[in-house]
């Protein structure tokens, strides 16, 4: 048995464990968890965002327009008709994925483990916490919100629910300084001519 962090849940289809996961995401062809939610919701408004100009376009140049310049061919008006299928489809459901993503963030509760406490009826007996929005868009500052960058979490071991020892490795070394000690290249961080207290085989 090892450790199993909370929330997280193995994909079969990525045939891998998800810190945090909520749901495996057939069009970003990856898992939606605690390291990407920023890109998937990103990717969530980016495209909401696009669906709105598409159809604001679409309706000021096509439906709106009431002069005589405005005849267009058959191919124009079935390219049209599609666009516009197309566009509401589509921003009827990213507007349910937005919803879906910020109900998961109020709640603390993701989409599988949702679906499993509604299966078993237990939804009201949940106490998950709300997740913070520095947990998901990083510290970097609000300009970074909405840019497609990798978030800068301020406790990256909570925010996964998990640590490596090289990670553990590197936070000690950093914590004590270039002059307190030396990493050997072998597991050993040396201090003082003695050997650590941490130690990575």
């Amino acid at each position: 048995q090892t450790f199993k962090p909370p929330f997280s849940h193995h994909c079969r289809i990525c045939n891998r464990c998800v810190s945090r996961m909520d749901h495996h995401c057939p069009w970003m062809n990856n898992c939606v968890g605690a390291g990407n939610l920023k890109h998937f919701t990103l990717f969530l408004i980016y495209t909401w965002m696009c669906n709105c100009m598409a159809l604001g376009l679409l309706g000021w140049n096509y439906f709106f327009c009431a002069t005589e310049e405005c005849i267009f061919s058959l191919l124009m008006v079935q390219l049209a008709r599609i666009t516009t299928v197309v566009s509401t489809g589509s921003l009827l459901f990213t507007s349910s994925m937005i919803m879906n993503v910020t109900y998961g963030l109020m709640t603390g509760i993701g989409t599988i483990d949702r679906l499993k406490k509604k299966a078993m009826d237990t939804m009201l007996q949940s106490e998950e916490e709300p997740i913070l929005l520095k947990d998901v868009f990083g510290i970097a500052g609000y300009h970074t919100w909405f840019l497609p960058i990798d978030p800068v979490f301020e406790d990256y071991d909570r925010v996964m629910g998990y640590s490596t020892p090289q990670r553990l490795l590197r936070e000690q070394i950093k914590e004590q300084g270039p002059n307190d000690g030396y990493y050997t290249g072998g597991g050993s961080v040396i201090t003082h001519g003695s050997q650590s207290d941490f130690f990575v085989p």
